[in-house]
């Protein structure tokens, strides 16, 4: 399911990491709602470095996920100071969060088996 439906596709390693994006993005909203600056912040503990990305790239996909019917967005009209749009996963969005974290967790098995049989034959010698 990687890309969902209606998702934008890169080519080479940069759909790897919009793909990464997305999914950091979707469990950073499985955990709770949040607004673009406070996903901006959340995604540090997934490697992403303060001012790495453009807060643009980041709406940018949350758009594209909104289009794919992954996470909806609504008005906080309650929030202190200026409104902000506030984004919710959806019952879509978590089906394709566990089939990714499921087809990420078979990719690591097979990696972990390629290096395992690669420690064995360079150990061999």
């Amino acid at each position: 399911m990687p890309g969902g439906p209606g998702l934008r596709q890169g080519r080479g390693g940069g759909h790897r990491k919009m793909f990464f994006l997305q999914s950091c993005l979707l469990v950073l909203l499985h955990r709770e709602p949040g607004y673009g600056y406070s996903l901006m912040s959340g995604l540090q503990e997934f490697g992403f470095e303060a001012g790495q990305m453009d807060i643009s790239i980041l709406y940018r996909v949350l758009r594209d996920l909104e289009a794919a019917q992954l996470v909806s967005s609504a008005w906080d009209e309650n929030s202190l100071g200026p409104k902000r749009r506030v984004y919710t996963i959806t019952a879509l969005g978590e089906a394709h969060l566990a089939d990714w974290m499921q087809s990420l967790r078979q990719r690591r098995r097979q990696i972990e088996t390629l290096e395992t049989a690669y420690d064995t034959v360079t150990h061999s010698d």
